[in-house]
């Protein structure tokens, strides 16, 4: 019989939880000989090789191990490296799957019929019944799984706001725990990005660039709330979440586009989700109402300047300026950004940062954010507004900020302020 899926579990040190989970793996009701099993050994101090084994005669299973400790994305691509099935299962050591996890994800890809596709399953943060119950081979009882014992992602996912916005940004909700993605796909995008080595986001920047891959393609994801499985408990010390903040600007100089750059917007996943669709959306619409061109930018004075807009690449800038040209092809001078994510470049680096019209776009916690970190880059930030733009109300539910007068009183309560005229347009001169 053909292996329709390859179950890849990442281990590391944690052979009584993975016990657990294999346990639930040889009570699918899949039929075993239609998956595959592959615990991939990180390197524990004491092999895993032997609680794999304990299920030979129930999975088909194997046990791939490295001498040394590689981390979590090259320990996941061993795994697939060894794979047989067209689709890829991965599923965490602690996440116990529920009987009917593996058909869930094996019936997804079926209906595809071939196309690429990517199933977001989900989890439940169960506590200390629910792991006595699945230690027994007992499913957890509705009382262990209520509102505090449930998937971390679905308070960011429950209104119907953020519902709609998920197939904008689907790799935000891409956890590696329990999801499932052809093969193809992963090869092609060439898997886990084995340079972010320790905890949190190698699985979102995976399926990041299985997105963008994709074409930013509506129908490639989905997120299902039948695919259930069931998260142990485990303690993970302060310094593995700490190195999340590192994985953060890792992978924040590796995509330096808009939407990613949406992570840096203060709020919850589901406000973030937001973001990368009003973001989005707003780009496009500048560029269509022929907003943020360099005609109401006085471009002489200082050299060093972070300039933000359309064509403003063309311009003649001195050496040591930076661009965020959205109709410029990115490069290393020239990102893909609206301004929340500056963190890559030096205290005083600029001279001035400029931004025509994109700054009239972002949401009042996100201009202030702007104004806060680009203080810290440049001695000025030169916020451009063309005339002729239409009123807010007409461009909603985008955020629009028509009332420049307003944002001058706003910020002159905390910075110098001085507004001018120059090319048909207002500009303020923020420090």
């Amino acid at each position: 019989m053909t292996i329709r899926l390859s179950v890849i579990i990442p281990a590391y040190d944690n052979a009584s939880q993975l016990d657990v989970t294999l346990a639930a793996l040889a009570r699918q009701t899949f039929p075993a000989a239609e998956f595959e099993v592959i615990v991939c050994d990180d390197g524990s101090r004491e092999p895993l090789g032997p609680v794999a084994d304990k299920y030979a005669d129930r999975l088909n299973i194997g046990c791939v191990r490295a001498e040394k400790n590689r981390g979590r994305s090259a320990n996941r691509n061993a795994g697939a490296a060894e794979a047989r099935a067209g689709v890829l299962v991965f599923l965490d050591s602690d996440t116990v799957p529920h009987p009917e996890l593996l058909g869930h994800h094996a019936a997804f890809h079926a209906d595809r019929a071939g196309r690429p596709g990517v199933l977001l399953g989900r989890r439940f943060d169960i506590d200390w019944a629910g792991v006595d119950a699945l230690r027994r081979g007992e499913p957890p009882t509705a009382a262990m799984l209520d509102g505090y014992r449930g998937d971390p992602r679905d308070a960011n996912v429950v209104l119907p706001q953020h519902r709609a916005d998920l197939h904008r940004a689907p790799w935000l909700l891409g956890f590696s725990h329990n999801v499932s993605v052809d093969r193809a796909t992963f090869t092609a995008v060439g898997g886990f990005d084995e340079a972010i080595v320790r905890w949190g986001l190698e699985d979102t920047e995976l399926f990041y660039r299985v997105f963008h891959h994709h074409g930013g393609a509506p129908d490639v994801f989905a997120l299902s709330d039948d695919a259930v499985a069931y998260h142990l408990p485990h303690y993970r010390p302060t310094r593995a979440l700490l190195a999340t903040l590192d994985n953060i600007n890792y992978v924040a100089r590796k995509h330096r586009r808009w939407d990613f750059e949406a992570m840096h917007s203060p709020g919850a996943l589901g406000d973030i989700l937001g973001r990368v669709r009003l973001y989005g959306d707003s780009i496009d619409t500048c560029r269509r109402l022929g907003l943020g061109r360099p005609g109401a930018f006085d471009d002489s004075g200082p050299a060093r300047t972070l300039a933000i807009g359309f064509g403003v690449a063309k311009l003649a800038l001195g050496e040591g300026s930076h661009t965020f040209d959205h109709d410029a092809p990115p490069s290393d001078t020239n990102w893909h950004l609206l301004g929340l994510m500056l963190q890559h470049f030096k205290t005083g680096q600029f001279d001035r940062i400029v931004n025509i019209d994109l700054w009239r776009f972002l949401m009042p916690e996100d201009l202030n954010l702007f104004v806060t970190k680009g203080l810290m880059k440049a001695d000025r930030i030169d916020l451009v507004a063309t005339a002729g733009a239409p009123a807010p109300e007409s461009l909603l539910p985008l955020p629009f900020v028509g009332d420049v007068g307003y944002v001058a009183d706003l910020l002159g309560a905390h910075f110098k302020v001085a507004t001018t005229t120059h090319g048909g347009g207002t500009v303020l001169t923020v420090r």
